[in-house]
């Protein structure tokens, strides 16, 4: 019914596994925000945490990006500061889409619908139950993200003990993609330190 659930879902699934070794978690935007939910409930299952522009916590001034009522390539084209200038964002969605590309982009924002709108892309409870979460924690936001605004990653650190928190410049809601070499030093360094 909602990521809470979803997060729940996953903890099974790690116990059905018989996970007994803590796992490094990269969580980006839905994901992050699926990965604190099970920080607060299963722990066990974490070593250390990264949260890539995460959903979850709303912002205090603005708003989480409406992803529902814009098309797909207008939410893929915000997740990109520049996306012109960025061979990724070309490289899978620069180009004239497919009625396949179509279809799944529009498969995916049915799902996130699902799952992530009551309320809109935020939980009413995560920002209280954040300060649960003991595992290592680093935030990964971007200054120009159109999409989580790194307000939003500022709450997530204030919520979070211990938490860190690392702001790209010049960069969207999607590091990985738009500046992977910085992305993957910042987290790289994170989890090996």
């Amino acid at each position: 019914m909602d990521v809470h659930d979803l997060a729940a879902w996953v903890t099974w699934f790690a116990r059905d596994l018989d996970l007994r070794t803590p796992v490094n978690v990269i969580g980006c935007s839905l994901g992050g925000w699926v990965a604190p939910e099970i920080a607060t409930v299963a722990p066990q299952f974490l070593d250390k945490l990264v949260l890539v522009g995460a959903m979850g916590i709303k912002p205090e001034r603005g708003e989480i990006f409406d992803y529902f009522l814009e098309g797909g390539l207008t939410g893929l084209r915000r997740a990109f500061h520049r996306p012109e200038q960025s061979a990724e964002f070309m490289r899978y969605w620069g180009k004239e889409w497919t009625p396949e590309e179509t279809d799944l982009v529009e498969q995916h924002r049915e799902m996130t619908c699902r799952i992530a709108w009551k309320p809109y892309m935020h939980s009413l409870t995560l920002r209280h139950l954040a300060p649960a979460v003991v595992t290592p924690t680093l935030l990964v936001w971007d200054r120009e993200d159109a999409i989580a605004p790194v307000e939003c990653g500022e709450i997530y650190q204030r919520a979070i003990p211990r938490s860190r928190l690392a702001v790209i410049e010049n960069c969207g809601h999607m590091p990985e993609m738009e500046k992977p070499v910085e992305f993957v030093k910042i987290v790289e360094n994170f989890l090996t330190g």
